[in-house]
């Protein structure tokens, strides 16, 4: 991340009074703004548990979405965080991009939060989503020890950074078995277990986002005992063993579905995060007798062997988007590259596919890849090569099963160009796909053509189409 998380750590550390007044704020339900008093153009949303009171000290969760979309990111955690008793606050205003904005916006809702409620200073985490997971993590090596743990979703360790025994915060990544960023976690597991630090990487059904709520339920129990371990959580030995009984569990069931290695993993961490704490005896015999199966040895060879077909799918499609952006790929490989994408989406749509795990790697390598063609498009518009960005999101639209959003960063681009004819039909064709986001049409590539009559009909037809989801969905 660059100099400027480098100065997070004195951002963070100032003395806070004992707090407050919570500013009539109610609890038990999801605030979707809460201006900072010192500095207004800085806002969150927030989660106080029904209980809350400032009477005691309370767990926090400063939580950052790629998008600034804090009520998003506070509804992910909410059932958690009631059940367990957590704070939740998620900035509004970071987001994927300028490292001075999100680093501006943790301070404001640090400073905000700490002289407004009554936190735990032993017991602050860090949580995000994809950018806004390596932002948490960036934060938390960089504040040195203002944290306890961060939970990411979807994305691990910002580039250039890597686990390392240095680091005393505790770990906790969830991430989906279609999401395109799993393939990262296969390493980055490697990794975590050579530095020492106390992790857990857990996979869920699903794609790229926040994670369901059973995981962070499992995530903030997970917390807690690390804090119970640390001495900043009283030791509960009903519940010790509650959470032991639950970890059991859920290893045994896997074991019975025959995931031999998810379920090695399970029983060893239960071992590491309970000794000392409760009898791990059970634990420690279904390490040694799995440690011994072929069979846990097999299913390791086959983890590395779909970890491997997803490089293979993604290898020579990436090198080509690479030489698209350098202007060196030539209309036939263009044309090569957006067939191969449209082979993998048939692939991935065909009749029972959603439920074959053996297409499980193309899924993910087909989401790395237009994912991969919206930032290239993205880039060459900030490098003026219209022609290229053109060419990138003509990619997207290839490959994702939901191309509306393609063909309105196609309109844009042509919006940017003056082509008003071809921006016209982008934006009926991103209609059709179900891209009708009327906001969208007033970025500033559109500001020429809001008095045109034909731009007037496309707003008209997505504010009616937005009118329309509401009277549908509203109760």
């Amino acid at each position: 991340m660059g100099k400027i998380l480098a100065a997070t750590c004195c951002l963070l550390c100032f003395a806070v009074a004992s707090a407050q007044d919570t500013g009539h704020l109610s609890s038990g339900t999801v605030i979707s703004k809460v201006i900072c008093a010192g500095n207004p153009q800085q806002s969150y949303a927030l989660y106080l548990p029904a209980t809350y009171s400032a009477g005691k000290s309370w767990p926090i969760i400063y939580a950052f979405d790629p998008g600034a979309r804090g009520q998003i990111a506070v509804e992910a955690i909410r059932g958690a965080a009631e059940k367990s008793g957590y704070i939740v606050a998620a900035s509004n205003n970071s987001r994927n991009g300028e490292e001075a904005v999100s680093t501006q916006a943790l301070r404001a809702i640090w400073d905000d939060t700490q002289r407004r409620f009554s936190i735990n200073e032993r017991r602050r985490y860090f949580a995000g989503m994809s950018g806004g997971a390596r932002l948490a993590v960036a934060f938390a090596i960089s504040c040195k020890g203002c944290v306890a743990g961060v939970m990411a979703n979807a994305a691990g360790f910002p580039h250039g950074m890597k686990p390392s025994g240095s680091l005393k915060f505790a770990y906790f990544a969830a991430v989906g078995d279609a999401d395109f960023n799993f393939l990262e976690f296969f390493d980055l597991r490697s990794e975590l277990e050579e530095s020492g630090m106390q992790f857990r990487i857990r996979p869920f059904e699903g794609t790229h986002g926040w994670a369901p709520p059973d995981v962070w339920q499992e995530a903030l129990n997970w917390m807690d005992l690390q804090a119970i371990r640390a001495g900043s959580l009283k030791a509960d030995n009903a519940r010790v063993k509650e959470l032991y009984d639950t970890a059991m569990q859920r290893a045994s069931h896997l074991l019975a579905q025959n995931d031999f290695l998810t379920a090695f993993r399970e029983y060893q961490f239960t071992v590491k995060d309970f000794s000392g704490l409760t009898d791990t005896a059970v634990a420690q015999k279904e390490v040694k007798d799995l440690v011994a199966d072929k069979r846990l040895n097999n299913a390791r060879k086959q983890e590395t062997a779909v970890a491997e077909n997803q490089r293979r799918i993604i290898l020579r499609p990436s090198q080509q988007m690479q030489d698209l952006a350098a202007g060196n790929l030539s209309p036939e490989d263009f044309m090569a590259l957006r067939s191969n994408l449209a082979v993998l989406l048939r692939q991935t749509q065909a009749s029972g596919a959603g439920k074959d795990p053996r297409l499980i790697p193309t899924r993910r390598a087909l989401s790395g890849l237009v994912v991969e063609a919206f930032e290239g498009g993205q880039f060459a518009i900030s490098q003026k090569k219209y022609d290229i960005a053109l060419q990138f999101f003509d990619l997207a639209v290839s490959g994702s099963d939901n191309p509306g959003w393609a063909y309105f960063q196609r309109a844009c681009v042509y919006a940017i160009t003056s082509d008003k004819k071809h921006m016209l039909a982008e934006l009926k064709q991103a209609s059709s796909d179900g891209y009708h986001d009327v906001l969208a049409l007033n970025a500033p590539e559109f500001q020429p053509f809001q008095s045109d009559p034909d731009f007037q009909e496309i707003l008209r037809a997505w504010a009616a189409e937005a009118d329309s989801r509401f009277h549908l969905t509203a109760p």
